[in-house]
Formats: C-alpha cells, structure tokens, sequence
C-alpha cells in the first residue's frame, strides 16, 4: 500500500509542480591529480568592489588570484596565460558555465595551450566545489584582515605557507617544494627546497574519508532517458516555484542533462530535474502494469480454488519464487498429517496440523 500511494502522488500534476528539492546524490568526485598544477578549478568572484579571478591547483590546493579590470572573456584569458607561463601548462581545467569560460575565445584558448576543458552543470555549484571553496577562504581572510586593519595579502600569505590538517605539507610546499618566508621567524635550512613525497596516496585517503561521510545520507537518482517528459527546478528569482514541464534532450556529461524547457534550452544537473508525471524509471513495462492492476493469477482465480489463486513472493536466498498459498486444507503426498495455513494477528503467515475426523 505504502508504494501504491508514492505511485499514486508521483502521477500528481499538482504535487509535481510544486514539489520540493531532491535529496542529494553521492560525491562524484574528479580524478585525483599524481603532480603540481595537473588539474585546475577557476572561478570569477566579487571581493571590496572588484572582480577576481581564482585558480586552484587539485594537488597542493594552492590558489592563485588575479584582478580583472573587466568580465571580457579576453581578459580573462589574458590573466590565465600569465598563471600558465609561470606554472606551466595544466592537462585539465575545470570551471562553471560562465559567459567567460564557455565561449569560442576561451575554447580557442584550451586548443591552442592544448588542455581539456570541463564544465559544470549552471545553478549547481558542487560540482565546482574546489574553486568554490577557495573563494570562501579568500573571502574570509580578506574580511578578517579588513577587519583587523590588516594587509591581506600577507594573510594569504601566511595562508599558503600553514600546513593542512592531515597533510602534513603546506600548499606552498607541495607546489613549490620550499616553505616561504614569512614575518614570523624561521631557520633558514627550513627555508631550503625538499621535494614532498607521499602526497597523492594521502589526497586518495582524505577523498575517501569526505566521500564515506558524505553519502551516508545521499543516495544516487535514476538517469533520464532521451525524449521523457521532464520537470525543471524554478529559476532563481521564480517567485511561483514552479516545476515547470520539458522534455530531455540529451546527456550533456555524467549527471548533466540537456532540456527543453518551454522552447528554452538548458543545462541542469541531474538533482535539478526530476521524471514528470505519467513516466516512470527504473521499472519495465510490465513490472509497472503488474505494480497497478497485480499479478495475472490473483485477478483471475476463483476464491474457492486455492490452487489457482496463489500469490508468489521472492524467495529470500534468491533461488526463485516461493509460492503462498491462501488458508485451505492442502492434502500432502504420503501419510504425511494435512496442514492449513492461518495468518496471526500480526499478520505473519503459519501452517498448523490439521485435526481429521476418522
């Protein structure tokens, strides 16, 4: 009964329309980086008045900051050839569907410096959670040395040059293999160069410390399927909160969807969009029918035959059906003593001797 209901509120126009946000689905995480400035997350953010741009590198969690005079995508190609010229050239880059990223400049850009380019999904900032991060940090260290009067480029120096917990390396130490001086007094053979070893085994085992924590309580959503009538999360600003009715278009990347959205296209993430009523996934036809209507043998059979009225349920070791049969009187083969089978009050089913009269 319990999944009869579910069925019956999915297949509500109502319910769909105004339902609330999905649960979250497992961490997906990027491939781990084996060396410096081999994956990088980029992001545009707004700190005092004044556009910037970040870069992360995956492996030492460094970030580089640079201001943007305008939004151009131009400009900001221009800020990434000087973080590339200094560090090197990175194999991927992964950043939001920004104007600035997803255009012909910044495609031309990825062809000619000869590295793959990966987008994320709009309106779903997760999955560029490295980039989002770091302009936390750097906003919070701004704030506090605005705060404190302080300059804040030597709090993200300081920053850079902190071990991270569980690392046992700073960020600085892992991009550059050296500590950097700060005003805090430090020896001088700490300040000489030493290669960090060890790091990608221990980037492997924080991962997997965040992804066991994190789907505890995430649980991953069916795929769509190509041409099925979809709903779409409301708009940011939509005041209606309305799940508005399209149709899947295609798959634009793990978990991202291509949709038609009342003659819009858009790119959504696959906890952005959820089956519209009338479909169903994850089930077969006929499993849906069945799940409606019930199994063919209950339907038809007499209540007086209670051979032909069995309901069949899975067995538990996996070995096929287990028939159950309804309260009767079965005669077994031999002298075995007939049994009948009578449900408890707690509804459980059991097989009882039956007393004949001879």
């Amino acid at each position: 009964m319990q999944g009869e209901v579910k069925d019956y509120v999915s297949q509500c126009s109502a319910c769909n329309e105004y339902s609330h946000d999905q649960q979250r689905e497992t961490m997906m995480s990027h491939a781990l980086p084996t060396r410096p400035w081999q994956i990088l997350s980029m992001d545009l953010f707004r700190q005092a008045g004044k556009d910037f741009l970040i870069i992360v590198d995956h492996y030492s969690d460094f970030w580089e900051i640079e201001l943007l005079p305008d939004l151009s995508a131009e400009t900001t190609v221009l800020r990434c050839k000087a973080q590339f010229a200094r560090h090197g050239q990175p194999d991927r880059v992964i950043t939001d569907c920004g104007s600035q990223f997803d255009c012909g400049t910044f495609r031309r850009f990825a062809k000619e410096w000869d590295f793959s380019h990966v987008m994320s999904s709009p309106r779903h900032p997760k999955s560029n959670g490295k980039a989002e991060s770091a302009v936390k940090i750097v906003k919070n260290l701004c704030k506090k040395a605005a705060s404190a009067g302080n300059d804040p480029w030597i709090a993200i120096l300081q920053w850079r040059n902190t071990p991270t917990e569980g690392m046992l390396s700073s960020p600085a130490q892992r991009l550059m293999s050296r500590r950097l001086k700060t005003p805090l007094p430090v020896a001088d053979t700490l300040l000489e160069p030493s290669v960090v070893t060890g790091v990608p085994e221990k980037l492997r085992a924080k991962h997997q410390t965040a992804k066991f924590w994190y789907d505890r309580s995430a649980r991953d959503l069916p795929e769509l399927c190509i041409g099925q009538d979809i709903r779409m999360k409301p708009l940011p600003g939509d005041r209606t909160g309305r799940w508005r009715r399209g149709v899947c278009l295609q798959q634009a990347g793990p978990r991202s969807y291509l949709v038609d959205v009342e003659g819009t296209f858009y790119r959504r993430n696959r906890v952005d969009l959820r089956p519209a009523e009338g479909e169903a996934i994850g089930r077969h036809p006929e499993q849906q029918s069945m799940q409606r209507s019930g199994p063919p043998e209950e339907q038809h059979s007499d209540p007086s035959d209670s051979t032909t009225g069995n309901m069949e349920d899975s067995d538990t070791n996996g070995q096929g059906a287990r028939p159950l049969r309804r309260s009767g009187v079965h005669q077994p083969a031999g002298n075995a003593t007939p049994v009948t089978e009578q449900r408890t009050a707690s509804g459980r089913l059991v097989r009882v001797p039956v007393r004949l009269d001879l």
